[in-house]
């Protein structure tokens, strides 16, 4: 669109002569990208990206689009040039027909913000199960995951389906819990063994065109692999795949390799482009797997592989295959001499994200217990206080970037804060069982941003939180709450978890409990309505209902423990060193008695 468009100098001079034209980058302004999503349902019952949003001086939107192109392409779409000047004709002899509009638009927008909130006292447990079940049922068995194409990897609901799993209703239903594996195992093994899978250089690209998961969008986002390692993780916990370690492994090793910044910090994106061709970077023709491989090797590859699109014979996408005679390790062997030296590499956004900072935390944390890998949880208790020094502001708010000139954005949003409590507390949850700092340090750091959290982002009058701060330079008409997963988890959603950890082992449990409550309010509708968008909600409000576990104990006792955490199930479990083992769930003493560590287990687990 930009190439084809914006680039034009005639079409540039339309936008610049009928319109103020102003790009917004989604990850600085994500306030803004939900606005505008909302508002592109509203009027076309779709969105995406790239988003276009027509708009009134004070910001109301009368129109929206996404792609556009130059000219007629005998597609139906209207040429961006032809929707310019329609647009600034309209504006001229109807600008009270737009206005009623966007009037329309921006009462619509306030009123979703709480149209599916109810009382909390309809929540119930079988919702839950309900949701699984319906995801279940939306579930691609053919080809895996949740949706129809374009397939997008779907982290959150998958989390939600583990937690499940350990809930006693599906634990005593044989059928269900074959049903939840079925689901896990198939989606997760399409997207490692297809094309969303990087399987020469590591790392997840952003989704997939097609339903069989072959023909990727090339983009890599730090978020999505942050979240898909987690996923991987329990993955590899529950199921002891030797793939999903694999996968686990080459995305950490691709993010430390390729995303990593000297100074400290990850990088948030590779574009999909280089060259401006989509994909050149992981796409060979005939001559370079030649020169990369051999003749002999080069032919053989490209019978399996294939080409990659329909109108080319000679682009190949090199991944791993099942479905032929050559060994894994010669497969392995061949992908590895196909990674592309020197700098000829896709652009890397550089500006650093303290929300995907701390979706990375939860990572190393979640793939340190999975693998049994101390560096790991090293790393994120690294990464942790790295955040403190990049993302907190002198008057101690939360900034939401970090730009490559070491100068931050002067605001944060509710899931720069939500996330960073959630990596503090899954890295707490373990800290003193591997003696990397105490609990009560960890739950004081989250207890301090989530009193904010409260103060900045908290609607007074009814459930829910805004995503953006009442005290925010250049404040929008609407300040909207988001109650939907996207590509990352609702801020919403992710305050549940929050409050729930610590309603239950914060020092002022009270408070949290209260506000835990309150946030169900909106929930009880979206379950029934749409159990597919808040995945991370759903897992929340099981993990709750599972039981949070507080071990005290020894240091002999509570590291066993946690190290052979890599082969047991994901639940929320918190480790304090004490003299005596006591066990509590949910804040209820639990009367055990155990001579050792493998007795605990099996009480805990089992």
């Amino acid at each position: 669109m930009s190439r084809d468009n914006y680039e034009d100098s005639y079409v540039a001079s339309l936008m610049n002569r009928h319109f103020v034209c102003i790009k917004v980058d989604r990850e600085e302004r994500p306030d803004l990208d939900l606005f505008y999503m909302e508002a592109s349902r509203m009027f076309n019952q779709s969105a995406g990206w790239p988003l276009h949003a027509f708009c009134l001086p004070d910001g109301a939107p009368f129109w929206c689009g996404t792609y556009f192109p130059k000219e007629d392409n005998g597609q139906g779409i209207a040429p961006w040039p032809q929707v310019l000047l329609r647009i600034a004709e309209h504006f001229r002899e109807g600008r009270d027909e737009l206005e009623e509009n966007g009037q329309n638009a921006l009462a619509n927008l306030a009123h979703s913000n709480n149209a599916n909130l109810s009382d909390p006292r309809e929540w119930n447990k079988n919702s839950l199960i309900e949701a699984g079940q319906i995801l279940c049922q939306a579930h691609d068995d053919e080809t895996g995951g949740f949706t129809p194409s374009p397939k997008f990897p779907s982290p959150m609901k998958m989390d939600f389906l583990f937690a499940l799993k350990e809930s006693q209703a599906v634990r005593t239903n044989p059928n269900f819990s074959k049903r939840i594996n079925f689901c896990l195992q198939k989606t997760l093994g399409a997207m490692a063994s297809g094309g969303l899978f990087d399987h020469v250089n590591g790392g997840f690209f952003r989704y997939c065109l097609d339903r069989q998961w072959n023909s990727p969008h090339f983009e890599k986002m730090l978020s999505d692999n942050a979240l898909l390692v987690s996923t991987y993780s329990r993955s590899w916990r529950n199921f002891q795949n030797p793939q999903d370690r694999e996968v686990i492994q080459k995305t950490l090793a691709w993010i430390e390799r390729e995303m990593s910044n000297p100074q400290g910090g990850y990088a948030s994106s590779l574009s999909s482009e280089t060259h401006q061709m989509e994909g050149a970077h992981y796409l060979w023709n005939h001559q370079e797997l030649v020169q990369a491989l051999g003749s002999k090797d080069a032919e053989e590859m490209k019978k399996i592989w294939g080409p990659f699109a329909k109108n080319t014979t000679d682009l190949y996408f090199p991944k791993f295959s099942n479905d032929c005679n050559l060994a894994a390790d010669k497969q392995a062997e061949i992908l590895e001499k196909l990674v592309r030296m020197g700098t000829d590499k896709p652009q890397r956004d550089e500006k650093m994200s303290c929300a995907q900072h701390a979706l990375l935390v939860r990572a190393f944390t979640d793939a340190g217990l999975a693998l049994g890998d101390i560096s790991l949880l090293s790393r994120a208790e690294k990464l942790l206080k790295w955040m403190e020094s990049a993302f907190l502001l002198p008057d101690g708010s939360v900034s939401s970037l970090l730009y490559p000139d070491q100068s931050n954005s002067s605001f944060g949003f509710l899931e720069d804060y939500t996330y960073w409590i959630e990596a503090i507390l899954s890295f707490g949850a373990i800290s003193e069982a591997f003696n990397l700092g105490k609990l009560k340090d960890w739950l004081e750091k989250a207890e301090i941003l989530m009193h904010q959290t409260v103060g900045l982002f908290k609607d007074p009058n009814l459930p829910g939180y805004f995503s953006s701060s009442e005290e925010m330079e250049n404040p929008w008409p609407i300040r909207k709450k988001s109650w939907y997963d996207h590509a990352m988890p609702s801020g919403n959603s992710s305050l549940l978890r929050c409050f729930s950890i610590l309603g239950e082992i914060g020092s002022d449990s009270a408070k949290w409990c209260s506000e835990y409550q309150e946030a169900l309010g909106g929930y009880p509708k979206l379950i029934k309505q749409s159990p597919d968008g808040i995945g991370h909600a759903l897992c929340a409000q099981t993990e709750q209902a599972v039981g949070v576990v507080e071990v005290n104990g020894p240091i002999h006792l509570i590291q066993p423990v946690a190290e052979k955490m890599t082969n047991l199930s994901h639940r929320p479990v918190y480790f304090t060193q004490e003299k005596e083992l006591s066990v509590r769930i949910n804040q209820k003493k639990v009367e055990i008695k155990v001579s050792d560590h493998q007795e605990l287990i099996e009480k805990l687990w089992i």
